[in-house]
């Protein structure tokens, strides 16, 4: 039987598909209506936001599924997820830091004792379930599961080739990417090759917005731009096709990225 994170995998290229199909609707209709054309590309500029924003919450419920699945105890879960499903029990608003983390603490020992599946969206007390998947949105989903600071994870890899937006070098990233898939098929997770190392020695001990890195600056633009267009702020078309393409192929890599980052991580600790 595949894992969890494999079918998520496998949906990367219907996703990718979607947004490719409005680039060549676009390309199409460039020489012969410009507001069909501004249209598409708008249409493509949100989507590309909305799929990224979906790919992050497949990936964090995957990764929970197989964990719960494989590991079969709570006991031996990650530390960061234990901690994660029991705060989200544990606290209330005006409840003292010092209280909530004594329960968290009790919390952990009784179902480390009498375990329990984990489901982070069991409890979901005063949250805001509409935040963009921002750099910090999506290193902090990551990290409840017990992956540290996965964006800079991909800082200097080989990954980041795919913004010299050379044809050749993307197409070989993203073939490679794709045959890489077959490593999460089973539990425990497989790592990349060292040639698509991924460092998390020196992610982890970066600070929170002390260091960006490609991939941050790439994920806020896409967001400010699906923001603009989705809040009614512009009715301007911001990237044309060939813009939106290259992203396309950026969020294709970024996509992957995190999956394989994930699960390289979760798999040298299982």
């Amino acid at each position: 039987m595949s894992t969890a994170v494999f079918m998520v995998a496998c949906s990367i290229p219907g996703r990718i598909e979607e947004l490719s199909r409005l680039t060549r609707l676009a390309e199409k209709e460039q020489t012969r209506s410009e507001e069909s054309f501004n249209t598409l590309c708008r249409a493509c500029s949100v989507l590309l936001a909305s799929h990224l924003e979906g790919f992050l919450k497949d990936l964090s419920k995957s990764i929970s599924v197989d964990l719960n699945y494989y590991l079969k105890s709570f006991s031996g879960m990650p530390e960061a997820l234990k901690r994660s499903f029991c705060e989200k029990i544990a606290f209330y608003e005006g409840v003292p830091s010092d209280e909530v983390n004594k329960r968290i603490t009790q919390l952990i020992a009784f179902f480390s004792a009498n375990s329990v599946n984990i489901d982070l969206q069991a409890f979901t007390y005063k949250e805001n379930k509409n935040r963009n998947a921002g750099p910090d949105v999506i290193d902090g989903a990551l990290a409840k599961l017990g992956v540290p600071s996965v964006l800079n994870s991909m800082k200097n890899s080989r990954l980041e080739n795919v913004f010299k937006n050379d044809a050749n070098a993307t197409h070989l990233i993203r073939r490679d990417l794709r045959r890489f898939r077959s490593l999460v098929y089973h539990y425990p997770y497989r790592g990349l090759p060292e040639t698509y190392a991924f460092d998390f020695k020196n992610a982890r001990g970066t600070q929170k917005g002390s260091s960006t890195s490609l991939w941050h600056t790439f994920i806020e633009e896409v967001m400010q731009r699906r923001h603009r267009i989705a809040h009614g702020d512009t009715m301007e078309n911001d990237a044309d096709a060939t813009i939106l393409t290259q992203d396309i192929e950026k969020l294709d890599v970024l996509m992957h990225g995190m999956l394989f980052a994930a699960t390289t991580y979760l798999g040298k600790k299982s």
